[in-house]
């Protein structure tokens, strides 16, 4: 299913363990505009949306220079395996999620486009 199809992504979600280290690090990084975190079998896979640069919007700048910490930091903090992915806008809506998987955190508080979302 596509993640933006996935009714569960705006439904509540039950306050766990990683829900709240997760959103702890969210909270924490405010160059990351979204964040999904999505249970699998054996590894949290966890997608992020960053802010662009200034000069030239561009994304990967940020990614290459943090994406090793940040995953061994959500690592810590979740105490599992992560596998982190990086989106850029507007390919949020081509995200697939595994009949298995599930949507344990969305977060998009921080993206001025989530706003003017139904």
């Amino acid at each position: 299913m596509k993640l933006s199809l996935d009714p569960s992504v705006t439904a509540p979600r039950p306050i766990t363990e990683e829900f709240l280290a997760l959103s702890a690090w969210y909270d924490a990084h405010p160059i990351v505009r979204r964040m999904w975190a999505i249970e699998e079998a054996h590894a949290l896979r966890v997608i992020i949306m960053v802010e662009p640069t200034v000069d030239d919007s561009d994304t990967y700048p940020i990614w290459f220079a943090n994406s090793r910490q940040w995953t061994h930091e959500m690592q810590v903090k979740t105490g599992r395996a992560v596998r982190l992915e990086l989106i850029d806008e507007p390919s949020a809506d081509e995200i697939e999620v595994d009949a298995e998987g599930e949507i344990i955190v969305a977060m998009s508080w921080r993206d001025p486009a989530s706003l003017y979302l139904d």
